[in-house]
């Protein structure tokens, strides 16, 4: 078990087709699916004080997510929705992001001393905080960031001077030659020890600055309820395991003598946990997609009206 906190956003997706609110948003998910497959999960993040607010604090309360230092103030938790509009299934931001877009949380001492008690700190690029993450970094906690699809050569840079961990979204705008680009400058003479990118149905790469590492997904053929999710559910399934696996070895080396393993064992481990953190993201993102909304925790619209 390893225990990760994930700070920053927050959302409701309102099905108005079939009449279901469901919760989420980047950092909510993972946190979610981390306490699903056994870790301790947190959530640190600005909690609204409206009806949707308490949507996903009961969801957290459910899936077993702690969430006691996300600050709760007046104002509206950020809402997307999926509608029909002439025929077309639309999907759109209600209110600009809410208070986690309008009122960012603010990352003060108390926080980042409880954030000291986790192996890894996860954020992303909705969580409009980038200028505090200096701060993580400071205080030696590792940190994942994921940029979903809203990257570009000046955010990368700067992310890759904090982060010890990148998330992309491949962009089906550019070659796998420009997305693979990226990925390797993430790491290439910067900060970043590895960087990742999902592209959904083509599968994984993970670039840790010697080797580029490559995954299918499992069952594409399998059909799937909804893919809300999936992405998240990758790095989820992905992370635990390699940080969980990585986090035993060191806890070996720490406790024994300069002769237990050799560099290039703990080298042949890291590919292992490489190797065996995608084959966890597949199945993570498999099951997901088996569910409907994000994590299964849907209420109807009628009963938040």
């Amino acid at each position: 078990m390893i225990k990760i906190a994930c700070m920053g956003d927050n959302v409701v997706d309102i099905n108005y087709i079939d009449g279901i609110v469901n919760p989420g948003g980047n950092c909510v998910n993972v946190a979610v699916y981390c306490s699903q497959m056994g870790h301790k999960a947190a959530y640190v993040g600005v909690l609204a004080d409206d009806v949707y607010g308490k949507v996903l604090t009961d969801s957290l309360d459910k899936q077993k997510v702690e969430y006691t230092m996300s600050p709760v103030l007046q104002g509206e938790t950020g809402r997307c929705f999926i509608n029909l509009i002439d025929g077309d299934r639309v999907i759109g931001d209600e209110n600009n992001g809410g208070l986690v877009k309008s009122h960012p949380l603010e990352v003060t001492d108390e926080i980042l001393a409880y954030l000291g008690g986790f192996d890894l700190v996860h954020t992303s690029c909705y969580s409009y905080i980038d200028d505090q993450l200096i701060k993580v970094k400071e205080a030696g906690i590792p940190l994942l960031y994921d940029f979903s699809t809203e990257w570009n050569e000046e955010k990368v840079e700067m992310i890759s001077n904090v982060a010890d961990y990148i998330l992309f979204s491949g962009r089906d705008d550019l070659s796998q030659q420009e997305n693979l680009s990226i990925l390797k400058k993430a790491v290439d003479s910067r900060f970043c020890s590895m960087a990742i990118m999902t592209m959904g149905t083509k599968g994984a790469w993970v670039y840790d600055g010697k080797e580029i590492y490559t995954k299918e997904p499992y069952n594409i053929g399998g059909g799937a309820i909804d893919t809300t999710g999936c992405g998240d559910s990758w790095i989820s399934g992905f992370i635990t395991t390699y940080v969980e696996i990585t986090k035993r070895m060191e806890d070996m080396i720490a406790g024994s003598d300069g002769k237990f393993i050799l560099e290039e064992n703990q080298a042949d481990v890291r590919r292992q946990a490489i190797e065996t953190g995608m084959c966890m993201g597949n199945l993570k993102a498999r099951f997901t997609c088996r569910i409907k909304g994000a994590y299964g925790c849907g209420v109807p619209v009628s009963s938040v009206q």
